[in-house]
């Protein structure tokens, strides 16, 4: 039987009231490190954040894009993952490779001491939630500031202070025997209300589910790398293992890709906006092109010049048949 892979497994343990995600990541996490030459002490941050905003964005009911984003002033200074509704994942990270070896360098321990010190290779900023779906839909966000010693601790954090919720996560990045072999394998866990009426809990009840909740996240902690990430262990397996005591109720998966949004009409929609000589003089010497790249995925698009006097031109062509309708439809004296 062929195990999935690249995909989030949603779940409820029933004696306890809680609910949870399982996500194992390999062909989507190895494109999209495959498309850039990231030093790996980044690539295991970006792996570590790819796991988060999956696990997010999958407690989510949404029909439009989640965005998971970090900005700070250390050596890698943003991060940034898109998940759409539809399983389609990308992202990216910036990174000053001189400042990253420098730090290697001067560390105890060198790069194995400082993953997942987040504070110190992120440096002091902040770590953004945003759905959008839409111009018919109020955009929401949440921020919390980058404290503590991994993503996963910030993102409890923000649940904790700003949702009231408990919540805990475990995430594992491995990486293979080859720099293209990477693999995310990451648990999820939400205390939910106790009452859906919303009534106060009694202290009995208050008193279990804590408990409940306490056993339930020492059992996630138990939970090892290789079985976060072992193909040959089923989700369903691993969550029976983990959790067999607290009656799991497993659901049906939603399937993750690696997909970018970019396009060639999109550049060409940026592009438009500017000037024909300003767009001339961008051109680069040795390919006589405006050249365009995605950070994402690295596609590159190149514009020569008849592709931007062609562009310019139907630009022109459309704004003028607008103002031509424009008039046709303003009534007469």
């Amino acid at each position: 039987m062929q195990i999935a892979v690249d995909f989030c497994q949603p779940f409820t343990l029933d004696h306890s009231n809680i609910r949870g995600r399982f996500t194992r990541l390999g062909p989507t996490v190895q494109t999209i490190i495959g498309q850039h030459k990231y030093p790996p002490l980044a690539n295991h941050l970006l792996g570590e954040i790819i796991g988060l905003a999956v696990l997010l964005s999958s407690s989510l009911k949404y029909e439009g894009l989640f965005t998971l984003q970090t900005s700070s002033d250390g050596p890698i200074s943003m991060m940034v993952v898109d998940v759409d509704s539809d399983g389609n994942v990308r992202a990216c990270l910036r990174v000053d490779e001189e400042r990253l070896k420098a730090m290697i360098a001067e560390e105890d321990g060198g790069e194995e001491a400082l993953r997942g010190q987040v504070l110190k290779l992120m440096g002091r900023g902040h770590i953004a939630f945003t759905v959008d779906q839409g111009d018919e839909h109020e955009r929401y966000q949440g921020i919390v500031s980058l404290e503590g010693e991994t993503l996963s601790k910030c993102a409890e954090a923000y649940f904790r202070q700003s949702e009231q919720l408990e919540t805990a996560f475990k995430l594992e990045v491995h990486r293979g025997e080859t720099d293209a072999d990477w693999w995310v394998g990451g648990l999820f866990l939400q205390k939910m209300p106790v009452s859906a009426s919303g009534d106060a809990a009694t202290p009995e009840e208050a008193e279990k589910v804590s408990e409940d909740w306490n056993r339930s996240t020492i059992l996630m902690a138990s939970a090892t790398e290789n079985e976060l990430v072992d193909i040959s262990l089923s989700a369903h397996d691993l969550i029976w293992r983990l959790f067999h005591d607290e009656e799991p109720r497993v659901y049906e998966p939603s399937d993750l890709r690696f997909k970018c949004r970019c396009s060639r009409e999109k550049i060409e929609g940026a592009l438009v906006t500017y000037p024909l000589e300003e767009l001339l003089s961008m051109r680069e010497e040795d390919t006589g092109e405006v050249g365009v790249s995605c950070q994402f995925c690295n596609t590159r698009y190149g514009f020569d010049e008849d592709d931007l006097r062609a562009l310019k031109a139907d630009d022109a062509n459309a704004n003028a048949k607008a103002e031509d309708s424009t008039a046709e439809d303003s009534p007469s004296a």
